[in-house]
């Protein structure tokens, strides 16, 4: 059974206050939706991403974040010389945890707050599993683009390039007629969403 993290625990974890892993995660954290291929009906699948990197030498403060959210795992980028150490959360339970601890009302930086609700708001509907449908899968799409926006991911496809691998326009075009999830003016629905 996995037990879940709650504000009396993280007050009594190694004395690392709530606002100090705030902080902490507003500086360093990174949120992020990841889609990838998969032999699922839909051919590719969303995974919700928590990620902190540090310098090597510095894993300690990595593994007690790890103790305290009960989330996650950590990795070297490079075995041989541990230059740069990850924890990378991407469990479903692991990444409610981290939502469930926290609310967007925490956070100071706005930038980190509206990253946060948006991110919550993927992971509320992997957890519905509406992710699995077609409509779900691209409601995220979207959402993962507000997420990152004007940020560059080394598999970052937009909305649009996954929209029409999974919902092709070719169906369409004998109609003469868009699809219901084609986002023409993508810039728009972006202000709107960011707004």
């Amino acid at each position: 059974m996995k037990s879940h993290i709650n504000h009396q625990s993280l007050e009594n974890s190694h004395n690392v206050s709530k606002q100090w892993l705030l902080g902490f995660i507003e500086s360093a954290a990174v949120f992020s939706i990841i889609i990838k291929k998969s032999k699922n009906t839909l051919g590719q699948q969303i995974v919700a991403d928590f990620t902190i990197k540090l310098p090597g030498s510095e894993v300690g403060i990595l593994e007690k974040i790890k103790e305290v959210l009960q989330a996650g795992n950590i990795y070297y980028r490079n075995k041989e010389t541990k230059d740069e150490a990850i924890l990378k959360a991407t469990k479903l339970e692991e990444v409610k945890n981290i939502v469930n601890l926290f609310k967007p009302t925490d956070f100071l930086s706005e930038t980190k707050r509206k990253k946060f609700e948006t991110w919550s708001e993927c992971i509320a509907i992997i957890e519905k599993k509406q992710h699995l449908t077609k409509e779900g899968f691209l409601k995220i799409a979207l959402l993962r683009d507000v997420l990152n926006y004007k940020k560059k991911q080394w598999n970052k496809k937009k909305y649009c390039h996954v929209r029409l691998e999974i919902d092709p326009c070719h169906v369409y075009q004998k109609e003469k007629k868009l699809p219901e999830t084609c986002q023409l003016c993508f810039k728009g629905h972006l202000k709107e969403a960011t707004q």
